[in-house]
């Protein structure tokens, strides 16, 4: 057990690099890593529910009681955010709607529940957090479908239902599950399962990042102008993200663990979840963005909390 819980500790502190090694991995062996991929919805299943494992019904209840965090963030991840990656496709990409569309998907995805893990490691309210990704999961089957369909319905077309299905099954029901769970078998016993299934949940986190970029690996193979616009694009909205969440959180005086969770939970997507997405519903173009994106998500917000860490006035720890 001691060596599980050194190794996960491990992956944790060492969660950007090993993306990126995933991600290497299946654009270099697209063959091997692709039979993963029919099996990508099962693992976003067990990765929800791992990763909500610990909070409960109460939990959101007590957060909506003081809501101003999660609003903020809400704020944040489904109005400016999609609305900016929007402009910012519609203004690079002119002549092909599909990056845009890329760059719509996942800022019109759920928070990520990844970011629970920058909460541990730089001391942010993990319970605004989880709330806040909770909240959000469970939303997703009504935000992304009708963000997209009102942003970007005139690109495409869209499988809305279909979208709305896909995210009940991978997102919705894994997480109402592990609060139900969290209500009848009592937090501490559902936090010690959460302890249990943190590596795990992890490796499967890399094999699904593995599994999904194989779709477009051969593009990604033959890189051109457009592909390498799309990754900075992609890039400038991770770090737009935590820009415009720490912003808020300093105009509305949040404390700092308060203000951390808001600035991570702006700049951090459910990229896994848009990937699987894009893989099921659209082109291979729409997959890239959402592909690349966990690498430059966990980088930027890896140097964006030792960043918060420093300007933060000292002092401020607690919740107001």
């Amino acid at each position: 057990m001691k060596k599980t819980a050194q190794l996960n500790n491990w992956i944790a502190n060492n969660i950007p690099f090993l993306i990126l090694v995933a991600l290497i991995a299946g654009l270099l062996f697209p063959t091997q890593l692709g039979v993963f991929s029919p099996y990508v919805g099962y693992m976003m299943i067990f990765q929800t529910f791992a990763n909500s494992l610990g909070g409960g019904f109460r939990d959101l209840a007590q957060v909506m009681a003081h809501p101003k965090p999660v609003l903020l963030t809400m704020l944040t991840l489904h109005v400016l955010m999609p609305v900016i990656a929007l402009g910012a496709g519609v203004l690079i990409f002119p002549q092909n709607p599909l990056y845009t569309l890329s760059l719509v998907l996942v800022e019109s995805s759920p928070a990520a529940v990844s970011s629970l893990i920058w909460m541990t490691i730089g001391g942010g309210s993990t319970g605004i957090c989880l709330s806040t990704v909770l909240l959000d999961s469970l939303l997703s089957p009504l935000i992304l479908p009708l963000t997209l369909r009102l942003l970007c319905g005139t690109m495409v077309a869209l499988d809305t239902l279909g979208l709305i299905k896909s995210l009940m099954v991978m997102v919705v029901i894994p997480a109402a599950a592990a609060m139900f769970l969290c209500r009848v078998w009592g937090r501490e016993r559902c936090s010690h399962l959460k302890t249990q299934l943190a590596l795990p949940s992890k490796l499967v986190l890399l094999l699904i990042v593995s599994a999904n970029v194989t779709r477009c690996a051969d593009s990604l193979r033959h890189l051109n102008i457009s592909l390498a616009l799309l990754v900075c694009c992609s890039l400038v909205m991770r770090v737009l993200g935590l820009t415009i969440g720490f912003g808020i959180s300093r105009l509305f005086r949040l404390p700092y663990d308060t203000g951390l969770a808001v600035s991570v939970n702006s700049g951090m997507r459910n990229n896994s979840a848009a990937a699987t997405l894009a893989a099921q519903y659209f082109p291979s173009d729409v997959v890239f963005s959402p592909s690349v994106s966990p690498v430059l998500s966990q980088l930027s917000v890896s140097l964006a909390v030792r960043l918060l860490q420093r300007v933060y006035p000292s002092g401020e720890t607690t919740p107001k």
